[in-house]
C-alpha cells in the first residue's frame, strides 16, 4: 500500500536565510513562515527552470495562478487572502504572491491547491509538456527595495546615521 502524502509541507524564509522555497512537493499544501513581510521580502516569484518552449507558457501560468489560492495569517492583523498574480514585463511573464501588509513583522503564508493534487502533480501538469523530464519549481523571495519601516519610498537616498523622524525626538543610527 503506498502511503498518502502528507498534508502540508513547510518553510521559512527569514532575512540571511535561504531566498528559494522548493514548490515541487508531494502536498497540495505549503506554510511558508515569512520575517518581515514587505518589509525585508517584497513578494514571492516563482522561478523554474522551464521555459515557454517546454510548455511553461503566459496562459499555462495563468492556468496555474488560477488554480492556487493562499491565505495570509498575522496575529496582528489577522488571516488574509493572498494574491496571486501573473504579470508581464519584457523578460517575459512571472507569477508572483503578495505577502500582505508591511504592519506584519512575521506572517503565515498559506499556498494551496484548488484541485487537491499535490503542488508537484499540478505544477507538472499545467507547467511542463513532458512531467517526466526533471525540472526546478520554486519561490524566490524578492528582496523589498523600499525602506518600509520608515516610511521612506524606494529609490530614496539612505537615512544617515542618527536622523530623526518627523521631529519626534527619536534616532537612532543604521548600520
Amino acid at each position: 500500500m503506498t502511503p498518502s502524502p502528507a498534508a502540508t509541507s513547510t518553510a521559512a524564509l527569514t532575512k540571511g536565510g535561504a531566498s528559494l522555497v522548493d514548490l515541487l512537493v508531494d502536498a497540495p499544501e505549503i506554510r511558508i513562515a515569512v520575517t518581515g513581510p514587505r518589509m525585508l521580502i517584497e513578494q514571492l516569484t516563482l522561478l523554474t527552470t522551464l521555459s515557454p518552449f517546454d510548455g511553461c507558457t503566459a496562459p499555462r501560468l495563468q492556468e496555474l495562478a488560477d488554480t492556487l489560492e493562499g491565505s495570509i495569517h498575522c496575529g496582528l492583523v489577522g488571516v488574509e487572502p493572498a494574491q496571486i498574480d501573473v504579470a508581464s514585463n519584457r523578460s517575459g511573464v512571472l507569477l508572483q504572491i503578495d505577502l500582505g501588509p508591511a504592519s506584519m513583522y512575521q506572517s503565515e503564508l498559506t499556498l494551496r491547491t484548488k484541485t487537491g493534487e499535490t503542488l508537484r502533480a499540478l505544477i507538472s501538469r499545467l507547467l511542463s509538456d513532458d512531467p517526466g523530464r526533471p525540472f526546478f519549481a520554486g519561490l524566490f523571495a524578492v528582496p523589498a527595495t523600499g525602506h518600509l519601516e520608515h516610511q521612506h519610498p524606494p529609490g530614496d537616498e539612505p537615512p544617515q546615521p542618527g536622523h530623526d523622524h518627523q521631529g519626534g525626538g527619536h534616532s537612532h543610527g543604521h548600520p
